[in-house]
């Protein structure tokens, strides 16, 4: 399909889901990255993560829990020309709107991705993904351009879209061009799905 017609289609399947539904994966969720991510990284290392909105797979429990185990954790600040900076964030950190008013971001100072030390891993918002790497995004381009460049300095910080489990899908099920960054691996209620493509941590 094209990206108009998979970004409708996905969007109207998260519409269609229930609060049960939403509650039940964002509890998966938490629980299966968790896991995952302590048997990656060690505590102390940091993880930049986002905070979930409208129907998108709820992280706050998963950012609790990483803030809990002794991670830092690290959330997108969008800044103009579609760039994002990052602020610490712990449950309870000041909140205040941010370049889009409906967004509340972290009051706190702000960092580049090479200010943060111990950097292991990012956990990126995505309306699908697929096996071979393929992410759909909103259209903004805010992760697009901040893994382009990343990965143009030499970082090569896995990257791993957070989905519902139905928004994994074969590749091929939705358009891709070569401005949109893959991801290494993916993140669902269901579980840590390493891309064999990609053999993140290898």
């Amino acid at each position: 399909m094209s990206k108009i017609q998979a970004r409708a289609e996905f969007l109207q399947s998260r519409r269609d889901l229930t609060d049960a539904d939403r509650r039940h994966a964002a509890e998966a969720l938490a629980k299966e990255g968790m896991t995952a991510v302590a048997g990656m990284l060690p505590a102390g290392a940091t993880v930049a993560g986002y905070l979930s909105v409208g129907g998108e797979p709820g992280t706050a429990g998963l950012l609790t829990a990483l803030t809990d185990a002794g991670y830092r954790v690290v959330v997108p600040i969008c800044e103009p020309d579609r760039r994002l900076s990052w602020s610490y964030w712990t449950p309870g950190v000041e909140m205040a709107p941010g370049l889009f008013d409906s967004l509340l971001e972290p009051a706190g100072a702000r960092y580049t991705a090479t200010d943060l030390p111990g950097l292991g891993l990012i956990l990126v918002p995505a309306l699908a993904a697929d096996d071979a790497g393929g992410r759909m995004g909103k259209g903004g381009g805010y992760y697009d351009r901040f893994l382009a460049r990343l990965r143009a300095c030499g970082n090569a910080t896995p990257a791993v879209a957070v989905v519902y489990d139905h928004e994994f899908v074969p590749a091929g099920r939705f358009e891709t061009t070569p401005l949109d960054a893959p991801v290494d691996g993916v993140l669902t209620p269901s579980g840590w799905h390493e891309l064999p493509a990609k053999r993140m941590y290898t």
